[in-house]
C-alpha cells in the first residue's frame, strides 16, 4: 500500500510578546460574558479595553450583543479622550477579525495584533482584568437590568483605576502608577 506524503505546513516564527515602555502605545481588548436576571435571563457581553503599559482600564461597557460596528464606535470614544495607540492586541473572536474592525484600524493607522489561537496568556493583562472584574464586581450581585449592570461596572471601573491598590505595583493605584510613568 502506498503511503501518502505528509502535508507541508507553513512554518511560523513566534516571537516573544514585548510590551511598550510608554503609556498609550499599546492597548489590549477582550470580551467577558455574564447574565442579567430580568424576567427572562439574558446573556450580556462586556467589552474591556486597557493600556498594556500602565494596566489602566480604559473602557468597560455591557451590551446585549456587540457587533463590529458597536465595537468601532466604542474605540472611537476611547480615541477621543485617550489618543491613538500604535497597536491593539486581541484574540481571534469574530468581532475582532471582522473586516469592519480591520478597515477602522487601517483608517486610524493602528496595527491589530492577534494572539495565537488557544494562547490566552499572550493577552494576560486583559485576561487578569476580566478575572478581577468578575470576582470583585460581577460575582457579588445579581443584576436585574442592563442599566443596573453598567452602573455597577462603571463604579467598579472608577475604583479599579483610582483607588484600588495593586500588589504588583507596590500597592499603589493604577492612576498613581501611570502618573509616575508620565513624570519620568
Amino acid at each position: 500500500m502506498r503511503q501518502r506524503p505528509k502535508r507541508q505546513r507553513i512554518r511560523r516564527k513566534f516571537e516573544p510578546i514585548s510590551l511598550p515602555k510608554e503609556v498609550n502605545k499599546g492597548w489590549s481588548m477582550d470580551f467577558l460574558s455574564d447574565w442579567v436576571m430580568s424576567s427572562d435571563k439574558k446573556s450580556v457581553r462586556i467589552i474591556n479595553i486597557m493600556d498594556e503599559t500602565s494596566r489602566r482600564a480604559l473602557w468597560t461597557e455591557a451590551h446585549q450583543s456587540i457587533s463590529a460596528k458597536k465595537l468601532t464606535d466604542v474605540l472611537d470614544k476611547v480615541l477621543d479622550y485617550r489618543g491613538k495607540p500604535d497597536y491593539i492586541r486581541c484574540d481571534n473572536g469574530p468581532e475582532f477579525i471582522s473586516k469592519k474592525l480591520a478597515a477602522w484600524a487601517q483608517k486610524h493607522d493602528i496595527e491589530l495584533k492577534f494572539i495565537q489561537p488557544g494562547k490566552p496568556t499572550q493577552n494576560a493583562f486583559i485576561e487578569r482584568l476580566n478575572k478581577t472584574l468578575r470576582t470583585e464586581c460581577l460575582n457579588l450581585s445579581w443584576f436585574h437590568s442592563l442599566e443596573e449592570l453598567n452602573e455597577e461596572i462603571q463604579n467598579w471601573f472608577q475604583h479599579y483605576n483610582f483607588n484600588r491598590p495593586h500588589q504588583s505595583l507596590g500597592n499603589i493605584s493604577l492612576y498613581d502608577f501611570e502618573r509616575t510613568m508620565l513624570d519620568v
